[in-house]
Order: C-alpha cells, then structure tokens, then sequence
C-alpha cells in the first residue's frame, strides 16, 4: 500500500491538469463555437503575422538577454551567441520533454565550462524563481486594477507572498543546515542584491511579453488600453504559468476573457471569440516559430553540443 502511494501522486500530477485543460476548453466551447472563433481568426488584421514573428523575436532576445547575464553572474560566462543558440534550441527541446529542455542547457554548460551539474540546476531554479518573482510583483499592481478579480487569484497570490516572505527571510539569514546542502548554494548565496539584480535584467523580458501579447489582442479587435495592459497582462501570464493546465491552455483563455473581452466589439460571445482566437492565435504561431527557431539553433556546432547533452540528460529517463 506504501509503495502505491507515490505512484498515485505522480499519477495524479501528470493527469490532472490534463483533466483541468479539457474541462476549461470545454466550458469555453460551450459558450462559443469553433465557427465563431474561425470567423474572429478571418476578421484579423493584415499585420498580425508579421508582428507575431517581430514579437516572438523580441520575446526571445530579451529572455535570452536575462539568462546571458543571470548565467554569467551565478554560473558560467557564456558568449551571447552562445546563449541565443542554447536558448533557441532548448525552445524544441522543451516542447517534446520540458525536462529534458531544460536539463539540456544545464547539462552544456556542465560540459563546456566544468561547472557542476548540482550548480546549473540552482541557477536554472534561480532563473524560474526571478520570472514568477517578476509576475507576482507585478500581477499585485493589477490586482487593485483589474475590477472583479476572483477571489481564489487574491488568495492565489496572497499565498505566493506567503511563500516569498519565508524564501527572503532564508536567503537574508542563510541558514546552515539549508546553506550545506548545493541546490541552495547559488539561491542562499546570491543574496538580496543578487536577485535584484537577476529581477532587474528579467524586466525588458516581461515587457516584450506585455508589448507582443498586447498587440496580438489588438490584431484581432481587442482593443485593450496599453495602460490596463501593462498592470493587469503581469496577472494573465502569473495566471498562465501556474502548473494546474497543459501548457497554460484552458487556463490562459478563460483568464482572457475575464480580463479583455469587454474591450472587444459585438455582443459577449463576438467578444469572448475574438479573445479566444486572438489567444489560439498567439500561443499556435508562438510554437511554429519557436519549433522553426530551435531546428534553426540545433544545427549549429553549438546546438549539436546542446543535443548531446539533451542526449545524456535523457539518457537516466529510459
């Protein structure tokens, strides 16, 4: 009966936020019909591909910009073009195994610069804390904003804060039974002004997040004021990246249409649509130049290095 146990839990985290994804979807597309999304996609602007591809650049430039500099304090120095290949491949990498995506970068910069595996995989975590630190800061702003947010995102993010109280209180004391162990080294030992600094660099990210989800929105009709944006979109993508869905589907479109659908034209279900596609949209164009970008990186001399550390990486896995 022990020996199930874990087996049950592990079952239970693969399984539900399938069971979460599908039961959004299907509350959504209960309110509209694929017809009324295809219609919203047609009525999109002529431009919206090409600020997609703009976008999905800037995006990629500005996160790998903040690992640059994150890896480069914390880790190892690596060259810019460096990062911009690892970054793009693991993009691929992650798609088809999130795990395998990310221990691929971690396992490179072991091979090529020594640095300890135990170390890259704090600094990685150190990178994933900054992000959500950055979205949690900033979804608080829109919490007083955003008007009828619901009560379990209030209480979401109360938590979050909770969290965060008690994760600065340990990197400001450092205590040493955490201290002693290596997958806090890098996080007790950067300090507060390490992860200032981290957070500062992870900002024009956040922002080129902002800048391309927003005008995605516009392209299909959403017309959502630029300074509503910037304080409540922080909140869409906190949202988004909470692990409860597949992907962030489900999840992503439901929060949408709660946040933006009144800034679309026609009646609720033209607006629920238009946001919907507009999300659809987004999220299907980002993965087809991400995939693009990553074959593009992985046949490169470095992105080789990179598939054979993600070769190694898997390699416990089977």
């Amino acid at each position: 009966m022990n020996d199930s146990q874990p087996r049950i839990v592990s079952l239970l985290r693969r399984v539900l936020p399938w069971i979460v994804t599908a039961g959004l979807l299907i509350l959504i597309f209960r309110r509209i019909s694929l017809g009324d999304v295809l219609a919203a996609t047609h009525g999109a602007a002529s431009w919206t591909i090409p600020a997609a591809i703009a976008g999905v650049a800037a995006v990629y430039v500005a996160d790998s910009f903040a690992i640059w500099k994150t890896f480069g304090w914390f880790l190892a120095p690596l060259t810019f073009g460096q990062v911009l290949v690892v970054r793009g491949g693991s993009y691929l990498l992650a798609a088809i195994n999130y795990n395998v995506g990310q221990g691929a970068m971690v396992y490179f910069i072991h091979r090529a610069k020594g640095t300890t595996v135990m170390r890259g995989v704090a600094t990685l975590l150190l990178v994933l804390g900054i992000n959500v630190l950055a979205l949690l800061g900033l979804s608080t702003v829109g919490l007083f904003v955003a008007p009828d947010i619901p009560h379990v995102v209030r209480v979401l993010v109360a938590v979050a804060f909770a969290g965060l109280a008690v994760y600065a209180l340990a990197v400001a004391v450092k205590p040493r039974w955490l201290a002693s162990r290596p997958l806090f080294d890098v996080l007790l030992g950067a300090g507060l002004g390490g992860h200032l600094k981290a957070l500062l660099v992870r900002l024009p990210h956040i922002a080129a997040l902002v800048l391309y989800t927003t005008t995605m929105l516009h392209a299909f009709g959403v017309a959502v004021p630029w300074r509503q944006a910037i304080v409540t979109l922080p909140l869409f993508f906190f949202i988004a990246v909470l692990p409860i869905s597949v992907q962030g589907l489900g999840t992503s479109q439901a929060t949408m249409i709660f946040l933006f659908a009144r800034y679309a034209p026609g009646d609720a279900t033209a607006r629920a649509a238009a946001v919907v596609a507009a999300s659809l949209f987004s999220t299907a164009i980002t993965t087809a130049l991400q995939a693009l970008l990553g074959l593009a990186c992985l046949r490169t001399r470095t992105g080789q290095e990179l598939r054979a550390a993600a070769a190694a990486t898997a390699k416990p896995a089977t």
